[in-house]
């Protein structure tokens, strides 16, 4: 009986014995391997997003900028540049100013109105009332410039400029070329 017994103890034993290093080490090296590409796949979508976070901002500046100067020009003469504001001499550092007359919502007469687009150091376009309110059409603008093309019918003005954004190690930069035809001709 004793043999027996210690037979059943001698299993018992073997059921409990565990793995052996060998199988440690294979189990370990795989899921090295699956925790990786995990992680490896986490941080690729982590960059494709904020990649696509900074476009989409980049973008929403230009068209920020695009929408508030098409109003102006529509109710403005062409710019008078000094010094510049010709394709191979374009601003970069005068102000574009902008005089048309605004109608009011309640009616009546016609009233003038300056609007003054400035860059400033602090990489922002501001837009300015003369005697009024101003605020930021464009944030993050790296460079920006403007001329004034008589080549057609019309003159044309025609604004470049480069808007970088970043968030956290990705960065984005959006250029644009964009035509303003103002509408007024008359002064």
């Amino acid at each position: 009986m004793k043999a027996h017994i210690r037979a059943q103890l001698a299993a018992g034993r073997r059921r409990q014995a565990g793995h052996t290093l060998i199988e440690l080490i294979v189990a370990s090296a795989i899921g090295l391997t699956v925790m990786g590409a995990l992680t490896s796949i986490v941080l690729t979508m982590a960059l494709g997003a904020n990649t696509a976070t900074s476009r989409i901002e980049a973008s929403a500046q230009i068209r920020n900028f695009q929408l508030t100067a098409y109003d102006d020009f529509a109710l403005s003469r062409p710019p008078v540049p000094t010094g510049c504001g010709t394709p191979a001499n374009p601003c970069t550092t005068q102000d574009m100013i902008l005089s048309g007359s605004r109608m009011p919502n309640s009616g009546g007469v016609a009233l003038p109105f300056t609007a003054r687009y400035a860059w400033d150091s602090t990489q922002q376009l501001v837009r300015r009332f003369v005697g009024g309110t101003s605020r930021v059409v464009a944030s993050s603008v790296t460079n920006y410039s403007w001329y004034l093309d008589r080549s057609g019918d019309h003159p044309s003005v025609v604004v470049s400029m480069d808007v970088r954004v970043g968030f956290y190690n990705t960065t984005y930069t959006e250029t644009q070329t964009l035509l303003f035809y103002p509408r007024v001709t008359s002064p």
